[in-house]
């Protein structure tokens, strides 16, 4: 729906509107806070069948009835700030007029505002709802969006966030909605619209990892 997803130029790569003062306190009621501390760039090691970040998302999962063949695509963001979780996007986003909420699946936290690495899951996966986490329609009816806090156009994001995302990437892929399912990050989806997830987000080795993106696969 027109009004449930993420809009380019009034959200400007989600959250702008919170980068200013102004916004950040208003949201937030917080300032100064210091960034969380930063880990390599890429998760080293694989997570295999780990369940260290995705025991509580699997229990919740395993009660759901995930149609087969109903998600096509994973889709990566970056929050563009440098804190909050699911819960106060969820507040931005309702404020914004989007009646479903928070606009992606998981949100993957930096140890500010939730835990470093914690995986928050959103009414929209448990309600199993489109995402509103893209300009495209067709790509949020059919889009699991992943949420990494942090902003990484400036910073990287945390060891931990890497690996968590590999982890919840690899169980999403090999128990839910099956390994033909297709990567990319918020950029390639809406190309010119946004940076999201930033330089900063190792997309190349995810696309090594999960398959290449390839245009024509909008179709």
């Amino acid at each position: 729906m027109k009004n449930d997803r993420v809009q380019t130029g009034i959200l400007a790569d989600h959250f702008s509107l919170l980068t200013s003062r102004r916004g950040f306190l208003k949201f937030f009621g917080v300032a100064g806070l210091a960034f969380a501390s930063r880990g390599d760039l890429y998760a080293k090691g694989k997570p295999g069948n780990s369940v260290r970040f995705t025991k509580h998302v699997r229990e919740r999962t395993r009660k759901l009835s995930v149609e087969q063949g109903r998600w096509q695509w994973i889709v990566g963001h970056h929050s563009a700030i440098k804190n909050g979780n699911a819960a106060i996007y969820d507040r931005a986003h309702r404020e914004r007029g989007m009646e479903n909420g928070l606009a992606y699946h998981f949100v993957i936290g930096n140890g500010i505002d939730s835990g470093d690495g914690e995986i928050e899951m959103g009414p929209r996966w448990l309600k199993q709802l489109q995402g509103g986490h893209v300009h495209r329609e067709e790509i949020n009816e059919v889009g699991i969006g992943i949420c990494l806090v942090g902003n990484f156009e400036e910073t990287k994001p945390t060891r931990n966030q890497l690996m968590a995302f590999r982890e919840l990437m690899d169980y999403l892929r090999s128990e839910v909605v099956g390994k033909k399912i297709r990567f990319a990050v918020h950029r390639e989806i809406d190309p010119g619209r946004t940076a999201c997830p930033g330089r900063y987000f190792p997309t190349e080795q995810m696309h090594r990892l999960y398959g290449p993106f390839v245009p024509t696969n909008l179709a």
